[in-house]
């Protein structure tokens, strides 16, 4: 089967390479389109070894005319493919591969799943771009499945934007869970159980971006309020590449407690990281999935997420950790003494839980529906 799949955003991620890694060990043929402005080489963080064109398509200026946009692209990928060649599109992204997937199947027939991220799809498109909102209806009308990266995704694009009951009806009965999965690094070095000796005394670990979204100054707070209240001292290690200078600076102002910042770092001395520390805490204000969640799972580590975002729902609550509201650090505070009272169990049930994201077990998920998709 030969499957096309338009990712605009293939380089910038290396979970879309291990994606591909695995569905090529299926025997399937994948041909990736990634049509992009010259600056987005800017953020490219690997080289693929699968068949990928990265043409420059259009300008930085055309992606406020999304249309025009668009059309640019189609004219770009007649010039390098023929269609007619391919069994199924994947559309990575709801609007700007999802348009291209639709697109094709009106000319050439050919069948499309897309994927919906709440990131951009939902927190952008849909909840800003009014004047895009029924282009973005007309493509989950015409996909033939559709992905949703979590149960949280899906209920807030079904409840907030799809008021006709025929479509929410046709989006509900043709679309499926999968998470993203992470690297097999991750497999190959699980850690074991963690326990904690002294509860008065913890060590946090964020990893992330350094930018307010991720929301490392709530996290502050909440450990300032452990401080306080119960008299817990707390140290935190702030990983991720700095983007906002300011916020940093921000963050040393409100700490009453130790504050490491490391820039980014290695999944190798990542890993050493997690084993070192006690629980992860990542409130973040928006996050797409999320997978420093499960890789900090497979080192033992108990989690701490926001409540209505990516990872939200992919366990039920206490199984792993808690889903906390970003706004508030006393929640976020309150759902780090739940983790204490049941630690063990909970540090436990993460190294069976993150086996959940396991990229050879999701790339079979996707085969199967490549082919039901292609069979109708």
């Amino acid at each position: 089967m030969n499957v096309f799949h338009v990712n605009s955003n293939y380089l910038t991620s290396k979970l879309h390479e291990n994606l591909i890694d695995k569905l090529e060990s299926k025997k399937l043929h994948n041909t990736i389109y990634m049509p992009m402005k010259k600056e987005k080489r800017n953020e490219f963080l690997f080289e693929s070894k699968h068949d990928l064109h990265t043409p420059i398509a259009f300008n930085h200026v055309d992606r406020y005319v999304f249309h025009y946009k668009q059309k640019k692209i189609r004219e770009n990928l007649k010039e390098l493919f023929n269609p007619n060649n391919f069994d199924v599109v994947h559309a990575h992204t709801l609007f700007t591969d999802g348009y291209v997937a639709y697109r094709l199947k009106e000319k050439y027939n050919i069948p499309y799943i897309v994927t919906v991220r709440g990131g951009t799809d939902i927190h952008v498109f849909f909840k800003r771009m009014f004047h895009l909102r029924n282009t973005g209806k007309k493509i989950l009308k015409n996909a033939d499945q559709i992905i949703f990266l979590s149960e949280v995704t899906r209920t807030k694009l079904v409840d907030e934007f799809i008021k006709n009951r025929e479509l929410k009806q046709n989006i509900l009965g043709k679309s499926q869970i999968i998470p993203n999965g992470i690297d097999d690094f991750w497999f190959k070095n699980a850690g074991k159980q963690k326990k904690i000796e002294n509860t008065q005394k913890l060590k946090i670990i964020s990893v992330g971006k350094k930018l307010k979204k991720k929301n490392f100054i709530g996290t502050i707070q909440a450990l300032n309020y452990l401080k306080n209240e119960y008299n817990i001292e707390s140290y935190l290690e702030a990983i991720g590449k700095t983007y906002e200078e300011s916020y940093i600076k921000q963050m040393h102002l409100d700490a009453e407690i130790p504050v490491e910042n490391i820039s980014a770092i290695s999944r190798e001395e990542l890993i050493g990281h997690y084993r070192e520390n006690d629980i992860f805490v990542l409130p973040s204000f928006s996050e797409t999935f999320g997978l420093v969640y499960p890789e900090a799972m497979s080192q033992g580590l108990p989690v701490i997420y926001s409540a209505n975002e990516g990872f939200h729902k992919q366990f039920a609550e206490g199984e792993i950790g808690y889903a906390v509201n970003p706004n508030d650090p006393e929640d976020i505070a309150n759902k780090i003494l739940l983790i204490l009272k049941n630690y063990e169990s909970i540090s436990e049930n993460t190294l069976q839980a993150y086996k959940k994201f396991n990229w050879e077990n999701l790339a079979n998920r996707y085969v199967s529906i490549y082919n039901h998709v292609k069979r109708n």
